[in-house]
């Protein structure tokens, strides 16, 4: 009895119990948060790690609210929406960041 209650509080310790286990992020979830959040018209994301949801390429990302803001503030705009999700990767690579108007034009 006393071994197993020792070991049950071994796994809910190293799984961090329920709220602790992790959870592979997954292209849907980064889409759908980029979406919603930055009323994305353009989206491209890839899962660059094999599947495993370790790391992800955002190659291009349309939205109005880019507009007036350079590459940087975009990207911070883009790592606020999915500061939960970075938790849990190990890489995000951010390529394309345009506004409607330079989708446009590229």
């Amino acid at each position: 009895q006393r071994m197993l209650s020792s070991t049950v509080r071994a796994v809910k310790t190293t799984l961090g119990g329920v709220r602790g286990v992790r959870m592979a992020v997954t292209v849907a979830q980064v889409e759908q948060k980029l979406k919603e959040a930055l009323q994305a018209q353009e989206i491209e994301v890839f899962d660059t790690s094999g599947g495993c949801g370790a790391s992800f390429e955002v190659s291009l990302l349309v939205s109005e609210q880019f507009e007036g803001k350079r590459a940087l503030q975009r990207h911070r705009l883009i790592n606020g929406v999915l500061a939960e999700e970075l938790k849990e990767i190990h890489a995000l690579s951010i390529k394309k960041t345009l506004t409607p108007e330079e989708f446009k034009t590229k």
